[in-house]
C-alpha cells in the first residue's frame, strides 16, 4: 500500500497543483459517518458472475424502456432507425434469431450505418482519488492523475490508448486500423464501407477525491494478490453512492458518456462478501438543458503495470475500460436481451448483449490482445480486451463469420454441429473453449 504523507501534504499539492494548472478544480465528495468494519474477504477473483447484477445497470423507467423498445421495432428488416431519446447518438434496429425465433430489438452508439460517415462519442473522463483511512489516520493513496508508471499518469496514458489512438493496424483478416472500438463496429457492420464511430476524451477539468474509512465499512481487504498478500477493495454501495454525488454536481450533457476513473482499487459487496468487480457501465434518467433523457456513464479501474495485480493479465491497464467501453457502445441502455448464451469459462449463462461478458472468463490467451504503443512518456504495451461482435449474438452469419474481435479465434468459426441432439456440451458452437449458445433441438 502506498503511504500517504498527510492530509495538510495532499492539501498542499493539490493547491500547487491548481496554481500550475489553472483549468484543474480539486472537490471531495461527503464521506460516511457510520457503518462497521468488513472482515477480510476470503477468495477474491475477477468479475465473479455473483455480482453480474452490479456490473450492467439499467435504472430507467418502465416506460423509458418500452419507448426505446417500440422505436426499434420501427426499423425496416436488416435496416436501421435514428434513435429519439435525449442522450448519446445511437440508432437502432434488430434481429430474429432462437429456438423460436425470437425478435430481439437493439440499440447501438453512433449514426446509421446505412448513411456513412463518422459519429463521434464524447466520453468525459473523470479522475478519482481514493485516500483509505482507518479511525480518521490515512494510510494510503491511490491517485490516477500521478505517474504510477514510468511513462505516465493514468489518465494521460489513457488518452493516449489504444481507445483513443488511431494508428493501430489488427491483422483481421480484413485488416482493419483505427480505435479498437472503432474497428469492431466495423467488422460488425462489415458490410457498409465508409463508417465509424469514434470517441473523443474530454474533461470538465475537475479532479474528485473519495475518504474511505475502513471502521465505516467503506473499505476492507481482500486475499490475496499473486504474492499471497491482502489487498485493498472498497464497499461498492459506498462508491456508488460517491459516482452518484459526482455525476450529480458535474451535471453532464446526456450526449456525452461520462466515465469515472479510479487507480488500482476493486469493489466488494458487503451484502454477500463477493469480490471483485473492476468497473461497469448503466443507464439511469437524466435531465440536462435539453430537457429529460437519459445519461450513459461508466466506472473503470485502472491497475497500473507498477503495481501488483491481484489478477494476473486481467485488469491491466486499459483491460476494464476497454471491456466497458465496448459494452457501453453495444448496450448503452443495458436493456437488449438475446437467446441465452454460455460464458467462455462455462460458469454462467446469460441472455443479454453485453459484448465483454461473453469472453472476460476464458484463458488469458483467449481474452488479452495486447497493443505497443508510443506514448508521451515512452513505449507502453496497453492491454486490451477481445470482445463479442453482433453478429456472434445474433447468430447471422450462421457459420463463418467473424465473432470475436481483435482475435477472430476467441470465439471460433467453427461449424454448427449439424443433427447435435446430445444436449451440452457436444451441442454448444460458436466457441473455441466452451463459449457458445446451445442449439436445440429445435435449434
Amino acid at each position: 500500500m502506498r503511504k500517504l504523507l498527510s492530509l495538510l501534504t495532499l492539501l498542499a499539492l493539490t493547491l500547487a497543483a491548481v496554481g500550475a494548472f489553472a483549468a484543474t478544480v480539486y472537490k471531495t465528495v461527503p464521506r460516511t459517518t457510520s457503518g462497521k468494519p468488513v472482515p477480510t474477504i476470503q477468495g477474491a477473483k475477477f468479475d465473479p458472475h455473483s455480482l453480474a447484477s452490479f456490473k450492467a445497470q439499467n435504472h430507467l423507467t418502465y416506460a423509458m424502456n418500452q419507448k426505446i423498445r417500440a422505436n426499434a421495432g420501427k426499423a425496416p428488416k436488416d435496416g436501421y432507425i435514428p434513435g429519439v431519446v435525449n442522450t448519446v447518438p445511437y440508432f437502432q434496429g434488430w434481429f430474429i434469431t432462437g429456438s423460436r425465433n425470437s425478435i430481439y430489438p437493439f440499440a447501438t452508439v453512433g449514426g446509421s450505418p446505412t448513411n456513412g460517415g463518422t459519429t463521434t462519442l464524447n466520453t468525459q473522463l473523470i479522475p478519482l482519488i481514493t485516500v483509505l483511512l482507518v479511525g480518521g489516520v490515512q494510510v494510503a493513496e491511490y491517485d490516477p492523475t500521478i505517474p504510477n508508471d514510468p511513462q505516465g499518469d493514468d489518465m494521460t496514458l489513457i488518452t493516449e490508448s489504444p481507445l483513443y489512438d488511431a494508428t493501430t493496424t489488427y491483422p483481421g483478416p480484413p485488416a482493419d486500423t483505427g480505435q479498437i472500438v472503432d474497428t469492431a463496429q466495423r467488422v460488425a457492420y462489415h458490410t457498409y464501407g465508409n463508417w465509424h464511430t469514434e470517441l473523443n476524451a474530454t474533461s470538465s477539468g475537475v479532479v474528485w477525491i473519495q475518504f474511505l474509512e475502513f471502521n465505516n465499512g467503506d473499505w476492507t481487504f481482500a486475499c490475496c494478490d499473486s504474492m499471497g498478500n491482502n489487498f485493498p477493495v472498497f464497499n461498492i454501495n459506498t462508491i456508488s453512492n460517491n459516482f452518484a454525488f459526482i455525476l450529480a454536481t458535474e451535471a453532464p450533457a446526456n450526449t456525452t458518456a461520462p466515465v469515472i476513473v479510479t487507480d488500482y482499487l476493486t469493489a466488494f459487496d458487503p451484502s454477500s462478501g463477493g469480490c471483485c468487480i473492476l468497473g461497469y457501465h448503466t443507464a439511469q434518467p437524466n435531465t440536462d438543458i435539453n430537457g429529460p433523457g437519459v445519461l450513459v456513464w461508466g466506472w473503470s479501474t485502472y491497475i497500473a503495470h507498477s503495481e501488483d495485480n491481484p489478477f494476473g493479465a486481467f485488469g491491466e491497464d486499459t483491460m476494464v475500460l476497454s471491456h466497458e467501453i465496448s459494452e457501453l457502445v453495444n448496450d448503452p441502455f443495458v436493456d437488449t436481451n438475446v437467446s441465452p448464451y454460455v460464458d467462455g469459462s462455462v460458469s454462467f449463462a446469460q441472455a443479454n448483449l453485453e459484448t465483454g461478458d461473453c469472453i472476460e472468463a476464458m484463458a488469458a490467451p483467449d481474452v488479452i490482445w495486447n497493443v505497443p504503443l508510443s506514448t508521451g512518456g515512452g513505449p507502453y504495451t496497453y492491454t486490451l480486451q477481445n470482445t463479442c461482435t453482433l453478429d456472434w449474438f445474433r447468430r447471422n452469419p450462421f457459420n463463418g463469420g467473424i465473432y470475436s474481435w481483435p482475435n477472430e479465434h476467441t470465439l471460433g468459426q467453427a461449424p454448427h454441429p449439424v443433427g447435435c441432439t446430445a444436449g451440452p456440451p457436444s451441442c454448444w458452437s460458436y466457441g473455441e473453449g466452451s463459449a457458445g449458445f446451445y442449439f436445440g433441438p429445435p435449434y
